[in-house]
Parts: C-alpha cells; structure tokens; sequence
C-alpha cells in the first residue's frame, strides 16, 4: 500500500503520453487470454462511436503487451481510434504506480474461461487498483465479484459483455463524484482486508486456530 497509494504523483507520465486535460481510463496486465484486454478495446471503441462528444476528451492508456495485443490493435483500426488509445507497450514493474496514476479510472475486464471451467484467480491489478484509491470498472467474475462490491468499491459489470462494459465507463466518466467514492471505498477495503501483511495475518490465525 505504500508503492501503490493515492498521492502518488502521475504527471510525468500524462505528460509523456500528451494526456492532459483529459480523462484516462487505465488497464494494466500481461494482455493474457482471462484478461479481457480485447474486449476493453471493443467496448471502447463502442464508447467513442455512440457518444462521438468523448472524442478528444477520452483517451485509453494500455500499459503492458501479450496474446492479445494483435486483436487489441486490429479492434482499435477497425474503430478508427487511434488519436485515442496510447499502448506503451511492456513497462518495468516499478514504473507500474505512476502509471496508475495517470489515470481516472482504472479497469479490470477479465473474462470467463473459454472452456467454461470455473474462473480462478487473485488478480493482482485488481488490489493495486484499489490501492491507488482509483473508481474502477470491474467483472463481476467469481473471486473478483466476491472482493468488490457493487456501487461500493466498484462498478460491477458483466464478464465478457462489451455493452455492459461499455455502460459502466460511462458511469465513470459521467459521473466524477461517483468515481472518487468507489476509489476511496476501495482504498480503505484493500488496506484494510487485503495487503500481504493481513493476508498472512489471517493464515497464522487460521492455523492457530486449528493446532490450539
């Protein structure tokens, strides 16, 4: 929670990637198939044709590369949105929080297993996101929707579903207010329940517990 906090500072970055004045919507990741990276893409190019009044004021910043980069670009040509995704590409971890905070609103759009076994994960962007007390946009996917709250630490969505996706950037964008609630909600779930140190808290407790 001290790499990854509120006051970090994210202007360098904004200013790197000609950002300012503008609301950024921010996804971190390996761009790995679970990700949702490419539905993110679709959604966002939705987002810019349905409401063409978000160009020039909406940008998406996608920081890392993988898998899934290749369909990444072709949804964002396929768009015509260019002037409005900027991919860094792979970054080094410790550059990670700045980038973060660069961004309005984070997002988190993984995706069911394409095989249809159950999802299962503990994705770390998703507790760095909380830490940065950033409003996010989230799947409410199996461990995911058993962290975040709906309309409490974030805004819920439906896995995979780029309308719903879609939808719920809008509500962030739209609505700046609630997007600083959800971020400050979350920042103090994730300090609070979810840093390593409480994490193996509650394992020693647990094992206490079964050896007393």
């Amino acid at each position: 929670p001290e790499r990854y906090r509120p006051e970090l500072d994210g202007s360098a970055v904004r200013s790197r990637y000609q950002l300012a004045g503008k609301t950024v919507i921010g996804f971190i990741g390996t761009f790995g198939p679970w990700h949702g990276a490419e539905v993110l893409a679709e959604a966002f190019g939705q987002l810019l044709t349905t409401y063409p009044n978000y160009r020039g004021r909406v940008h998406l910043l996608m920081i890392g590369d993988g898998v899934t980069m290749p369909q990444v670009k072709a949804t964002i040509a396929r768009y015509g949105v260019s002037d409005a995704v900027t991919l860094t590409g792979t970054v080094a971890q410790r550059e990670g929080p700045a980038h973060l905070a660069a961004c309005d609103i984070l997002a988190s759009p993984h995706v069911p297993n394409a095989d249809g076994t159950p999802f299962f994960g503990s994705p770390t962007k998703l507790f760095e996101y909380m830490a940065m007390g950033k409003g996010s946009v989230a799947s409410d996917l199996e461990q995911i929707g058993e962290i975040l709250t709906h309309d409490q630490s974030a805004w819920l969505v439906k896995p995979g579903d780029v309308a719903s996706l879609m939808a719920g950037l809008k509500a962030l964008i739209d609505q700046p207010d609630l997007c600083a609630r959800l971020g400050q909600a979350a920042r103090r779930t994730v300090v609070q329940r979810f840093t390593w140190r409480a994490h193996t808290e509650r394992i020693i407790a647990s094992l206490q517990e079964r050896v007393s």
